[in-house]
């Protein structure tokens, strides 16, 4: 053979031997191309994961916006399933995040944000209501109201409102809060009151004069018009109030 042919030859088993590499390379992706971690099917998770959470809860609807993972994350595929931890004690929902996290020999751990929103039916202001409205069964409507918007203390029972005298105006379609409440001035300082003076299982009752303007279930100093004693007794209706001897 030639010094021609030698390298001919030579050169040709080079290209045979680096594409004999090539096709090596390729029937080994997970040296070179580990699997990973399917993003979209990991959103899907959590939402189904929050989906089963609040759906124990005592709500109308949910609806629930897991937020996108920064397509540059490369996470190992789990081979296990998933372990989902949500902090929300108080299951109002809002704005939060749940650690999701891979417990396989690859493991890893993330924070996946979302928006989480409650729907429930509130009692709301049927009408624009002022201050001091002491509120009445025409002021009030039933409507589903998205509670993850809502501060804490809504009510939702016409009975807990019913009665109470409105500390501040309210907007038709307001919900009621208890912070907003209060029960209304049934006695004011001067007036005369019957006073019940319970003694055990025995009743004895008495007048007096209010000292001080009371609110059903405040307690109020009241001169009794027959001893003269002050005494501290709790408003229990309008012009009445009961004590204890």
């Amino acid at each position: 053979m030639g010094i021609r042919s030698f390298y001919l030859v030579g050169g040709l088993l080079k290209r045979l031997l680096a594409v004999a590499g090539v096709v090596f390379l390729t029937l080994q992706p997970s040296q070179a191309n580990p699997a990973r971690q399917d993003l979209g099917d990991l959103q899907q998770q959590v939402k189904i994961f929050l989906q089963d959470h609040y759906r124990q809860q005592d709500v109308e609807r949910v609806d629930i916006t897991v937020g996108n993972l920064d397509p540059r994350l490369v996470l190992a595929a789990c081979t296990q399933p998933l372990t989902m931890t949500l902090n929300d004690p108080s299951n109002s929902g809002g704005n939060l995040t749940v650690q999701t996290r891979c417990e396989a020999t690859q493991s890893w751990s993330i924070y996946v944000p979302a928006q989480v929103s409650l729907f429930r039916p509130l009692a709301v202001a049927s009408r624009p209501l002022m201050r001091g409205d002491v509120i009445s069964e025409r002021d009030i409507q039933i409507d589903v109201v998205n509670v993850s918007q809502l501060r804490q203390g809504y009510l939702a029972r016409r009975e807990s409102i019913i009665g109470q005298e409105l500390q501040r105006p309210m907007n038709t379609g307001e919900a009621f809060r208890g912070s907003i409440l209060e029960a209304p001035l049934v006695i004011k300082r001067g007036d005369a009151v019957h006073i019940e003076m319970q003694a055990g299982t025995i009743a004895v009752n008495s007048t007096g004069i209010a000292m001080a303007n009371g609110r059903i279930g405040q307690r109020i100093r009241v001169r009794n018009s027959q001893s003269e004693r002050i005494v501290s007794a709790e408003v229990v209706s309008a012009g009445k109030v009961r004590t204890s001897i």
